[in-house]
């Protein structure tokens, strides 16, 4: 046998069966890669999850009923009353006295600056700078500050004895008074806003301005008698 026979028994296959092999591989692989391909214009479904509806209010909780509210009146009123009867009764030393005042005007700061942030915020969206939700997410936020600030005037201000025989004094005790009850009215408002689908109308709008404006009015009204009485 010549060499050149045993070479071309051993000699490799040819290229040319190569591109029919990549033929039927490509073919085979296409259509399941056009299978798992996605557009790229489609959301996943986690984006489409997250965006929220269109009542949409920042979660807020649901509106409390009228058996609650007037539970919550009964206690802000029972806790104004108290406030007034141990009055008369507290003695502090000078240095008591002091870290009382400076806790009465604490609780001032802390609870009428949440009050005029949350109006800031109101008077922004009746200029149409911010939309309805960005009002009530505020609101929601400030409420536990508004309410610890009132207690604390409650408490801090029947630790300094204020005499109940003055009226400027008696003034002051209704302001805080109306404050108490105007914000359970307000957080009724806010949870009826809560509720409304879309714009609300006047006639629900209307109700918040009025309790607005009364808030003002008192906060303004127990903070100048309760400077009048300190520098008389």
């Amino acid at each position: 046998m010549r060499t050149s026979d045993l070479h071309a028994d051993v000699r490799p296959p040819s290229r040319a069966s190569r591109p029919a092999h990549r033929a039927v591989t490509s073919d085979a692989v296409r259509p399941a890669r056009r299978a798992t391909h996605r557009p790229r214009s489609a959301a996943p479904p986690d984006a489409l999850a997250s965006v929220p509806a269109a009542g949409w209010r920042a979660g807020h909780r649901r509106a409390a009923g009228r058996a609650a509210v007037v539970a919550s009146t009964l206690t802000v009123g029972v806790g104004w009353l108290l406030a007034i009867l141990v009055a008369p009764h507290v003695t502090l030393s000078p240095g008591a006295r002091m870290v009382a005042l400076f806790c009465h005007l604490t609780c001032l700061v802390v609870g009428f600056g949440a009050v005029l942030t949350v109006d800031w915020f109101s008077l922004r969206w009746l200029l149409r700078r911010e939309p309805l939700g960005t009002v009530l997410t505020a609101a929601r936020g400030a409420h536990l500050l508004i309410w610890l600030g009132l207690v604390g005037l409650l408490a801090s201000g029947a630790a300094l004895g204020p005499d109940t025989s003055s009226g400027l004094v008696w003034v002051k005790l209704l302001a805080v008074l109306v404050v108490g009850v105007n914000g359970l009215f307000l957080g009724r408002v806010r949870d009826r806003l809560v509720a409304v689908q879309g714009r609300p109308p006047w006639s629900a709008l209307l109700p918040g301005v009025a309790a607005a404006t009364i808030s003002q009015f008192a906060w303004w009204t127990a903070t100048l008698v309760g400077f009048w009485n300190a520098n008389s």
